[in-house]
């Protein structure tokens, strides 16, 4: 640990002296899906072999001169999801030219507008841009009335492809004048069923239907959508990883809670894009831990770093923490040892939580405990109220600390135990399991939705969960002798 205090030192060094620094150990950072595997791409493709990268597969270059009145363009690589009815643009970028409808899709390398070009466009590289043809959405249709038609919100929705939170629908009480289509963001999506689609008329195999809920600031659309008004679904490049069973990767089982997050990286020729995500948190029995989380939808929309906190935490971890009064070993069984001090007194903590725990809702976890005398366990979650258990002396006592649910929203700084009994008495700690439904397996999206477009994009590799707290998973650490005493942030190796 010398390493982290040379680290810790050098920081700062270079820091302002009223300013302060402390660099706090955790775990290294396990990739869950280096190589994205067993997940389905949508208006995108992959690329990489050891760690792989989502790029946007929605844009092609003119390769020959395409004029006006002509309704056939050649593409240097048609995108596969280009197909008959889909809505596409046709000019310098994504925003800026001529929108059309694609009617056929005979030869490979070129596409059949159902309406003539109103301009030239020279595939030439002298003119510096060389023209491109976007797509800009795939077909969708409202197949169901709304129910209620006062909530101008809520559309039943046929698309030829998956739906997430984030993705875009373009749509206007006037479809068939292109240029008044209107971008309308998805907050929440619920699948209902599929159908088999017509492959004869450019549908994929399979068409899903889903209940949507719009985003607006208003939160009511301009107008209420009509039985069979043609719609679209933006070509946002997507990567998906759902269902249990099918698509979760299961979290390892020495990870304890963890931050989920995309992994990013610099490419030569690439710039990265903003990108959304979500999650389906899956029980060792196959239910969904989040749904009440998601609003009992599919997916739970989430930020980089999202916080999981429905896991264990393993004894080890705490060999890691911060010592105040007493010492502590760990024995060969695997558990924890606290010592309490000729004061009769243990007082540990985890320091500070990067990030500060959240407290929108009560959690909290099952601490076995097993002491040589009886003792007062002590634990408070900053800046809540302390929480006290009394601990008789040769039982196995469970105790369940919780985080209280805080109306105002203060998060939890750190985690402080203490033990107070008789001096130089010894107490337990076993590993702790969270009192709820624990998290061992996760689905995921990534969802492209910043400045999309373009194969010189990317959106993100894989996700990977970034353990809170070390231990000794990533060490060859042995037990104490029982003699020797471990001292935070040091460790025999």
């Amino acid at each position: 640990m010398g390493r982290i205090s040379t680290i810790e030192d050098t920081a700062a060094s270079g820091l302002p002296h009223y300013n302060n620094l402390k660099v706090i150990v955790r775990g290294r950072p396990r990739y869950l899906d280096p190589q994205l595997d067993g997940g389905t791409l949508r208006f995108a493709i992959k690329r990489g072999f050891n760690f792989s990268a989502v790029i946007p597969d929605n844009q092609s270059e003119i390769v020959e001169d395409a004029y006006k009145d002509s309704s056939t363009i050649v593409l240097k690589s048609r995108p596969s999801w280009m197909s008959m009815g889909t809505l596409v643009r046709v000019g310098t970028s994504e925003k800026i030219g001529e929108m059309h409808h694609v009617l056929d899709t005979i030869d490979p390398s070129s596409i059949e507008l159902t309406e003539p070009l109103i301009a030239n466009y020279s595939a030439s590289p002298d003119q510096g841009t060389i023209p491109v043809v976007s797509l800009l959405g795939s077909p969708c249709s409202v197949y169901a009335p709304i129910g209620d038609p006062d909530n101008k919100r809520i559309m039943q929705v046929e698309s030829w492809w998956k739906i997430v939170p984030g993705d875009v629908i373009l749509m206007s009480l006037t479809p068939d004048v292109l240029e008044s289509l209107e971008e309308y963001t998805v907050k929440r999506a619920d699948y209902f069923d599929s159908r088999d689609g017509n492959t004869g008329i450019g549908e994929p195999a399979i068409l899903y239907r889903y209940q949507i809920e719009i985003e607006s600031k208003t939160g009511l659309l301009p107008f209420i959508p009509e039985l069979g008004l043609r719609i679209y679904l933006k070509a946002l490049p997507l990567f998906i990883r759902d269902g249990w069973g099918v698509g979760d990767i299961d979290i390892p089982s020495d990870v304890g809670p963890c931050l989920l997050d995309s992994f990013y990286g610099s490419l030569l020729i690439t710039n990265a894009t903003e990108t959304v995500m979500g999650i389906q948190t899956w029980d060792s029995f196959g239910g969904q831990a989040n749904a009440a989380e998601t609003g009992n939808q599919e997916w739970e929309k989430i930020t980089k770093n999202h916080f999981l906190r429905e896991r264990p935490i393993s004894s080890d971890s705490m060999l890691f923490w911060q010592r105040i009064t007493g010492n502590f070993q760990y024995q060969k069984a695997g558990y924890f040892i606290s010592e309490l001090n000729d004061e009769g007194r243990f007082t540990f903590s985890t320091d500070l939580l990067v990030p500060k725990w959240p407290t929108d809702r009560e959690y909290g976890w099952v601490i076995p405990i097993v002491s040589k005398s009886a003792v007062k366990a002590i634990v408070q979650f900053e800046p809540q109220e302390q929480q006290v258990f009394e601990i008789p002396a040769d039982t196995l006592t469970f105790i369940r600390p919780h985080v209280l649910e805080d109306t105002e929203g203060v998060p939890i700084d750190r985690l402080i135990i203490s033990f107070i009994g008789s001096p130089n008495s010894k107490v337990e700690i076993r590993d702790w399991q969270y009192d709820g439904s624990i998290v061992n397996s996760v689905s995921y999206y990534i969802l492209g939705t910043g400045e999309p477009y373009g194969g010189k994009r990317w959106l993100a590799g894989g996700f990977c969960a970034k353990p809170l707290f070390f231990n000794l998973s990533v060490l060859k650490a042995r037990y104490s002798d029982g003699v020797s005493r471990y001292n935070a942030g040091h460790s025999y190796v």
